[in-house]
């Protein structure tokens, strides 16, 4: 319970931190320096959030780690859908985008986790079951920090209104306590108590 506490917490100072150095530091009125910044934010809130999610059941091996890694990794490589919008790589276009690319709407990674949840279940691909997890605690703690400046986009409602920034960074440090709850809840029993094999071919 210290431990999850203490992640929570981590959590919390990364994006209260990590906005200020982003947005406010002597050095934000860099492109450069916002865009790998605001991406570095991304990862570490990602690596905590994966983190915090294993923590729940003592689960810090091997397979553990590989899970911790693709979170981290997906957390920050939705950004790169403003390359397919900008259709540039020049930082003047991808720092001043007019819509948002397909990686930053909700409602797709609804639509494609869903989909993963049920084919794992279908097919009994407990690895497939645990990834879904991890792009599920990626997009949610991307799309929730971006949500404080640009709202939540849910196609083909639109986008909500901007999150207050307290209310996001709440939402960032609870989720991931909650995703635990969720697939707990969720996973099947012959998923219980079974051991991933990542060197097995799907």
């Amino acid at each position: 319970m210290k431990l999850q506490f203490a992640l929570t917490l981590s959590i919390f100072a990364t994006a209260f931190i990590g906005d200020y150095v982003v947005f406010k530091s002597k050095f934000s009125h860099s492109q450069i320096f916002r865009a790998c910044s605001d991406s570095l934010v991304h990862a570490s809130i990602g690596f905590l959030s994966s983190v915090l999610f294993f923590s729940h059941e003592n689960l810090m091996d091997s397979s553990s780690m590989f899970n911790i890694a693709i979170c981290t990794f997906m957390s920050s490589f939705i950004d790169v859908d403003h390359i397919f919008v900008a259709r540039s790589l020049q930082w003047k276009d991808l720092t001043n985008l007019k819509q948002r690319g397909i990686f930053h709407c909700t409602t797709f990674w609804l639509v494609l986790t869903t989909s993963l949840l049920i084919y794992s279940y279908i097919y009994k691909k407990i690895h497939i079951y645990v990834i879904t997890w991890m792009l599920i605690v990626a997009y949610t703690s991307h799309h929730i920090r971006d949500a404080n400046r640009r709202g939540l986009w849910l196609y083909p409602y639109g986008h909500t209104p901007p999150f207050h920034k307290y209310i996001y960074i709440f939402l960032v440090g609870l989720l991931p306590n909650l995703l635990t709850l969720l697939y707990n809840c969720w996973k099947p029993n012959i998923y219980k108590h079974t051991v991933i094999n990542y060197k097995l071919i799907v």
